[in-house]
């Protein structure tokens, strides 16, 4: 949920990508928040979707000194001695408040936050830099990812409210109210919206929450005049059977407006964060996309009448 200060709405922002050409069209800025409904089995960015700051732990650029426990007004630092007689670094995840006073004390870099509290005037001042780069060849501009960013609707209505020409791109998983998307869809250029599994049981199972609310919001979406690009996050052996993908090229085909369709191969990133942020076995490590299989997912959609694909 969007807070506020007196000066407006805000959010919390947990990375800002610049010079992005994979978020939409041109070059663009992706700026990620946090909050997420979603719990994707296969989620690269785990440390989104709690809606606060969070605390990051770089193990290889630990020293052992021993200020961050110097600091810590909760005790949750500490070098226990392992059985083989070494010291190591552990943070008590559970009784971490992400204060920051760590964060300050460390003299390697080793500690981290990740996420910081916006408004959205501090937010534009932040991207004014980009925006030259943003009229560069087919025209870019920013695109606001999550975690969920229609977790901060108060937020992104202001956000937007204030783009002027600015192009805006919102990448969603379609997950929040029918009203939520009604006040905001006539501000947004593009949505971003994934499509992750067909049938709401799978969709519940693989993602924690069924698909209906997601398939009313793109039907209406699109119906409501909204330029939409279908984006498929695909995982092998787990959301990419031909149950899927038929039920990709029927969606197609049942919304001409849609703008087609982006094959989105999974990645392992997600796994790899885990320890870095204290959040093991949020996610589950799947095989990586064989050299190829991008293209063979792309054949078979064409083969079943999906139009406007594309990598």
């Amino acid at each position: 949920m969007t807070a506020s200060r007196t000066d407006g709405p805000t959010a919390v922002v947990y990375d800002i990508q610049r010079l992005s050409l994979n978020d939409g069209p041109g070059i663009r800025t992706a700026v990620f928040l946090k909050g997420c409904p979603l719990r994707c089995a296969w989620c690269h960015n785990p440390e989104s979707w709690d809606p606060e700051p969070r605390l990051a732990y770089t193990d290889s650029l630990c020293r052992l000194c021993g200020e961050c426990v110097r600091v810590c007004p909760t005790g949750s630092h500490s070098f226990p001695e392992t059985p083989g007689g070494a010291i190591r670094h552990a943070v008590d995840w559970n009784t971490c408040t992400a204060c920051g006073k760590c964060v300050e004390a460390c003299p390697y870099d080793a500690l981290s936050l990740c996420g910081r509290e916006y408004t959205v005037s501090e937010l534009y001042e932040a991207l004014k830099p980009d925006f030259p780069y943003f009229s560069v060849g087919e025209g870019g501009g920013v695109t606001l990812s999550g975690g969920e960013p229609m977790a901060n609707v108060d937020f992104l209505l202001e956000f937007l409210r204030r783009k002027g020409s600015l192009h805006v791109c919102l990448e969603t998983s379609g997950q929040a109210s029918a009203e939520d998307f009604r006040k905001i869809a006539p501000m947004v250029d593009l949505f971003l919206f994934d499509y992750k599994a067909t049938g709401t049981l799978r969709h519940r199972e693989l993602c924690g929450a069924g698909s209906e609310v997601i398939l009313d919001n793109l039907r209406r979406l699109c119906r409501s005049g909204a330029r939409v690009l279908l984006r498929l996050p695909l995982v092998p052996g787990v959301n990419d059977g031909e149950d899927h993908l038929r039920a990709v090229a029927a969606l197609l085909d049942e919304l001409p407006e849609l703008e087609g369709a982006q094959i989105l191969p999974y990645h392992a990133l997600g796994v790899a964060k885990e320890a870095r942020f204290g959040l093991e076995g949020r996610t589950i490590l799947f095989p990586s996309p064989s050299p190829g299989r991008s293209e063979e997912w792309l054949r078979t959609l064409e083969s079943l009448g999906a139009r406007k694909v594309f990598l």
